[in-house]
Parts: structure tokens; C-alpha cells; sequence
């Protein structure tokens, strides 16, 4: 009788031991979760700054400034949307010319 009693307490023991250990691996875990979506909400504030000040230099007076710093001559890309008032000027032309960048 005392060796089944002393069995039962040794197995209640181990299984609260088990789920204390689970208890913590779940505690850390939901801390490694946590700071991982920290990172990424840091990573993407850090995206966002970045993308706004791509967005502040390149405006079109910006690249105009640098282009004219390289001194080089820079051809403007034909039929831009902006240029053309119907799709039909686009199927028009059969002999376009081939386009060069840089100097």
C-alpha cells in the first residue's frame, strides 16, 4: 500500500513538473513572439521613412539637379503617357526608334 501511494505521489510530481516545463516554454515563446513582431514593426517604420524620403528626392526638379550634375546628355523617353492623347499613336508608328540612355 505505502509503495503505491509513494508511486502515485511520484507521478503527480513528474506531471506537474511536465507542465510547469510546458507552462514555461509557452512563456517564452509567447516573449520571443512578441519581440520578433516588435522587430518587424520597427522594420517596417524604418521601411516607411526610407520610402518617404525616396519619395522627397525624386521629384522630378531633384532628378533634373543630379542628371545636370553628371554632366551628361540624357535623351527623353518617347511617347510618354503624358504625351499622348489616344492609344492609336502608338500603333502608328512601325519604324520607332531605338532609345538611348546616357551619354
Amino acid at each position: 500500500m505505502f509503495a503505491k501511494v509513494t508511486a502515485i505521489i511520484i507521478g503527480i510530481g513528474v506531471l506537474a513538473c511536465g507542465v510547469l516545463v510546458q507552462r514555461q516554454q509557452r512563456y517564452e515563446l509567447a516573449r520571443d513572439i512578441s519581440r520578433a513582431h516588435w522587430r518587424m514593426l520597427e522594420q517596417e517604420r524604418t521601411l516607411w521613412s526610407l520610402r518617404a524620403e525616396i519619395a522627397r528626392r525624386t521629384r522630378p526638379e531633384e532628378i533634373r539637379t543630379a542628371v545636370h550634375r553628371l554632366d551628361r546628355r540624357w535623351r527623353a523617353i518617347p511617347y510618354r503617357i503624358e504625351e499622348s492623347s489616344s492609344p492609336a499613336q502608338f500603333e502608328s508608328t512601325d519604324h520607332a526608334q531605338p532609345v538611348e540612355f546616357g551619354g
